[in-house]
């Protein structure tokens, strides 16, 4: 069987979807963009919200459901979510029938992929990420993350793939312009990674066999995509690794662009 197709879609601080496709299904995790754009962006690869199989829900924050109240009123694809959040999205997508409660731990088996929800540190009713068994490769998904437990570093280590959240960087986010109580919130252990904190975490992932990273769910007001991918980069070349070289055992690093199909290669 082909190794499995990963896609970024939608990757922001204000919406997130990701597709993935491997041997027969074909599943989102998170709709956070409206049903129209991510119909447009599963058009530019050759598919459509009709062929997707089920829907993994990271939590119920908007920038990650928002589009599934239209999804569901016109697809009635299974929706996976953390327990916590199930009553949520029934009331708030009332189209969505029973939503299959997610058990930290516990892989949901499609026809050819286990996917496994690994509970994250985040102020939702429930968060999780995902580590995706596809045939023999394993898959990271794992953003909106307060810090880095040991829940989140054991569903990460050994993924080849990985999709890690590269937040924020502390200094525009501390002389930024947002409200001391958001702030708080975001540099809370219950709130998103840093840049300095994820960059720290690659080096030690690569240590144990991942191959590619992808930087996502970056704040639009708190970020910008090449501060980020230069302290990953930093990161990665300082522990000893070559990067984006073409070159036997060079990683591959990129940033998620907020809009636009991008493969986790």
């Amino acid at each position: 069987m082909d190794n499995a197709k990963f896609y970024m879609l939608y990757s922001s601080s204000k919406g997130n979807c990701a597709y993935v496709k491997h041997g027969e299904d074909e599943f989102l995790i998170d709709c956070g963009v409206s049903a129209k754009m991510i119909e447009t962006a599963l058009n530019q690869i050759g598919t459509g919200l009709k062929n997707i199989s089920a829907i993994f829900i990271t939590h119920e924050h908007s920038d990650h459901i928002k589009g599934l109240p239209t999804i569901t009123k016109y697809f009635s694809t299974p929706i996976y979510a953390p327990a916590n959040c199930c009553e949520y999205l029934i009331e708030n997508a009332p189209y969505c029938g029973y939503v299959n409660p997610l058990v930290s731990g516990e892989a949901v088996n499609l026809k050819d992929t286990a996917v496994c929800p690994i509970v994250t540190p985040h102020d939702a009713r429930g968060s999780v990420g995902f580590r995706i068994r596809a045939g023999e490769e394993k898959i990271g998904y794992f953003t909106d993350i307060g810090h880095l437990s040991e829940g989140v570093l054991r569903g990460l280590s050994g993924c080849r793939r990985v999709v890690i959240e590269s937040n924020h960087d502390l200094e525009m986010l501390k002389n930024g312009t947002y409200p001391y109580s958001l702030k708080q919130r975001i540099l809370g252990n219950m709130g998103h990674l840093s840049n300095e904190l994820c960059a720290k975490l690659l080096p030690h992932l690569a240590a144990f066999g991942t191959e590619s990273f992808m930087l996502a769910h970056l704040s639009e007001e708190n970020n910008r995509p090449n501060i980020a991918f230069e302290e990953s980069l930093t990161s990665l070349v300082s522990g000893g690794y070559r990067v984006n070289e073409n070159v036997d055992g060079a990683l591959s690093l990129r940033v998620a662009p907020k809009s636009g199909v991008m493969e986790l290669i």
